[in-house]
């Protein structure tokens, strides 16, 4: 294992101080070690998103649903969810080298290369998708809490939006923020208070 900003793999308090760059360095530096490292760990985060996806969407809609994966790293969760029956799922992740292990998966649509923030991501249009899946990425230096404003640009007016952080197959950290409407910018206070994160 070698690369950029190594203690900040798993040291999320390092990452503070660490610019976007740096960020997508080290995860560029960790393409090629990360499932290894992750399936050492016992991260199971993937696979609390396939169910909660497969409890929510019944198998005769999954293929026509409009998936982003968000963070999306090698993988893991794109995997799951083909495997599941979802075929429209496209990848976004800030590390090049990450979304090109994820190709070889042969899982994703498009491979998108860029951050989640409050920019706006001009390969995604308003209304893109019909649900955005995340593992792992609502920790420090990774996803802001201004990127919800992009995540409600990009999804259709019925929003689902799922999130595990760093679960394990003991823990029980899988939250949901399901909403029944398209929130505008003044609910995004409230959106952000809805989704709970561990």
């Amino acid at each position: 294992m070698s690369g950029r900003h190594m203690d900040a793999r798993h040291n999320y308090n390092l990452r503070r101080t660490m610019t976007p760059k740096q960020i997508a360095d080290m995860f560029n530096d960790f393409a090629d070690d990360y499932e290894e490292d992750t399936k050492v760990l016992g991260l199971c985060s993937h696979l609390r998103i396939g169910e909660y996806m497969a409890e929510t969407y019944p198998e005769h809609l999954r293929a026509a649903l409009q998936v982003l994966d968000v963070g999306a790293g090698t993988g893991y969760v794109g995997e799951t969810l083909s495997e599941l029956g979802f075929k429209r799922i496209d990848a976004l992740d800030p590390a090049q080298k990450m979304l090109d292990v994820a190709k070889t998966k042969k899982v994703y649509r498009r491979l998108i290369c860029a951050f989640l923030n409050k920019n706006r991501i001009d390969e995604i249009e308003t209304d893109q998708y019909d649900c955005i899946t995340t593992a792992g990425a609502f920790n420090e230096g990774l996803i802001p809490v201004s990127a919800f404003q992009e995540m409600i640009r990009i999804v259709k007016p019925v929003l689902n939006t799922m999130t595990v952080d760093d679960a394990t197959k003991d823990d029980d950290v899988v939250r949901m923020m399901p909403s029944s409407h398209k929130p505008d910018a003044g609910c995004l206070a409230r959106l952000t208070d809805l989704l709970l994160v561990v």
